[in-house]
């Protein structure tokens, strides 16, 4: 058996013949109150996939999964973001679909798939749920990427073949994207997003704002809007900013800002090959050499957000003094990237360097 999307299906089916499926546990198996032998397990394509994490895509669509069980059995679902799932009750093995409405929410849903026997006994059976937000989405200007969350990945947290979650998942966008495109992405394990790379003379950046939502200070979408995260990333204050980058990467310091500053032509030429080729105001747009692809996200200042389609910044690692830290500015304007500080409460985005 295999997952079906309800859309897209040639996409889906090269997905899934590319991707595969890593889980690995054992079986539930107990003993009733009259001695009976009963199992109960969840399989998805072929194998166990008890006790596991599901990731699934985005969007709307419908995942089989089998139920293999000697007694009766019911699901139990806690996770908000599925319609329906039918049968919800049975009497044996059972094939189940479970239909997941489209959510257009950025915040990455979790939720719990529980199937349990009606009787007391310890055979139930819980599966973390998953939904993937990744890279290009919707309205975003790069949507050429949309076919990497259709990959279903099914990863034992620490399975019993010794695959933790990571690598299967590197492992699975290998075999969807191809291991020569994967150097080109960033895969962040903290929330599963997927972040276009570019590489820019001798430094490696991500090339899309940020999406984390880190702690330590605080994170917003544009005028408070979840599309805004989705197409411009999120808006951090320093506290925030400092580090909200995923391992292996950091938030460049102000030296680092301007060695590609400079070998892009400085601070007065620098920001036209920094900017996208669109969305700027009054045709402001960049020409994008080198896959930066710099939004016009503006920023915040307590709960007030400013200069949309205008302009953006990107806070630097780099202190000036008191309670202001460097950054770099983009304007629409003007063809330049200029260095200057701001005070850390400010909400500004953020692009990690690899390091």
């Amino acid at each position: 058996m295999s997952f079906a999307k309800s859309y897209k299906i040639t996409i889906i089916a090269l997905a899934l013949g590319a991707v595969g499926f890593i889980a690995c546990s054992d079986s539930d198996s107990s003993s009733d109150a009259n001695g009976e032998d009963n199992v109960l397990s969840i399989w998805v394509g072929d194998m166990l996939a008890n006790g596991d994490t599901l990731i699934l895509g985005m969007g709307e669509g419908f995942y089989e999964m089998s139920v293999e069980s000697s007694g009766e059995w019911r699901f139990e679902n806690g996770t908000t973001f599925i319609d329906s799932i039918y049968p919800e009750s049975g009497s044996g093995d059972a094939v189940v679909k479970i239909h997941v409405k489209k959510n257009d929410s950025d915040e990455r849903l979790k939720g719990e798939l529980r199937v349990v026997y009606p009787k007391d006994t310890d055979l139930n059976t819980s599966m973390d749920v998953w939904q993937v937000y990744s890279g290009d989405y919707g309205d975003n200007m790069n949507v050429d990427d949309n076919t990497v969350v259709m990959a279903f990945l099914v990863c034992g947290m620490l399975g019993s073949a010794g695959i933790a979650t990571d690598d299967c998942a590197i492992n699975a966008l290998n075999g969807l994207l191809g291991a020569d495109e994967m150097k080109n992405r960033l895969l962040d394990y903290r929330d599963w997003r997927i972040y276009k790379t570019t590489v820019i003379k001798s430094q490696v950046w991500m090339a899309e704002n940020l999406r984390y939502d880190s702690e330590g200070g605080h994170t917003y979408c544009f005028n408070d809007d979840k599309a805004n995260c989705r197409k411009y990333g999120r808006l951090y204050n320093y506290y925030a900013a400092k580090n909200a980058c995923p391992d292996g990467w950091h938030l460049p310091s102000k030296a680092e800002w301007l060695t590609l500053i400079n070998e892009l032509g400085g601070e007065a030429a620098a920001g036209k090959a920094l900017k996208s080729t669109s969305g700027w105001k009054s045709e402001g747009n960049g020409n994008d050499d080198y896959k930066f692809s710099a939004l016009p996200v503006g920023y915040s200042i307590k709960n007030t957000y400013y200069s949309m389609d205008e302009e953006t910044q990107f806070w630097a690692s780099t202190g000036y003094g008191g309670n202001a830290f460097y950054l770099v500015s983009l304007n629409f304007d003007n063809d330049s990237a200029a260095v200057h500080p701001k005070a850390a409460r400010y909400g500004l985005s953020v692009r990690c360097l690899k390091d």
